[in-house]
């Protein structure tokens, strides 16, 4: 890309980012009753996200999280990203012909006043080439980017496997491409 529109690219976002400050709008975190993390931006509100540990020298992992529209409008999340993976995906847990299956997932339309479940067996983000080891109590970030340009940092915390936040499991609102 041409270095002249990456950095307009980066001037407008840091304008936005400064803009949505002024009024109040910034990403902001509070602690839940169960001890896990709450991340909030422009009415995008995801909670409980968690990431059980994995065994050592395993270097994927999945991450469960309850993603709430308050924006307003319908809201589509485009991509995922963590400093400490080289990779993130949205994946869905199928069954085909009695064979559980994962398939990636390049685009989530969450409707206004909705919420979508990210949880075992079922829609999930997959994340793979982890940087270093993480074990039960620790935390890393995971990016939430929107069809909007926004972003939502959130913070991610490792648990025990069979220590998670219960969610529903319903998508039925949720237009998957």
């Amino acid at each position: 890309m041409d270095t002249w529109i990456l950095a307009r690219k980066r001037a407008s976002a840091f304008a936005a980012a400064l803009a949505l400050c002024s009024l109040g709008l910034a990403p902001s975190f509070a602690e839940e009753s169960q001890g896990h993390m709450q991340a909030e931006a422009v009415g995008i509100v995801v909670s409980n996200a968690v990431s059980p540990a994995v065994a050592p020298g395993i270097k994927t992992a999945a991450v469960y999280f309850t993603l709430a529209n308050n924006s307003g409008s319908d809201a589509d999340l485009v991509a995922v990203q963590s400093p400490a993976f080289a990779i993130a995906h949205f994946h869905k847990t199928a069954v085909a012909d009695g064979l559980m299956t994962m398939e990636p997932v390049a685009q989530l339309s969450i409707p206004h006043g909705e919420s979508v479940s990210f949880a075992p067996g079922s829609l999930h983000v997959m994340v793979m080439g982890a940087k270093k080891r993480f074990e039960a109590g620790d935390r890393f970030m995971l990016t939430l980017q929107f069809g909007t340009g926004t972003t939502l940092e959130v913070p991610v915390d490792v648990v025990k496997p069979g220590d998670m936040s219960g969610g529903s499991h319903d998508h039925s609102s949720m237009k998957m491409n």
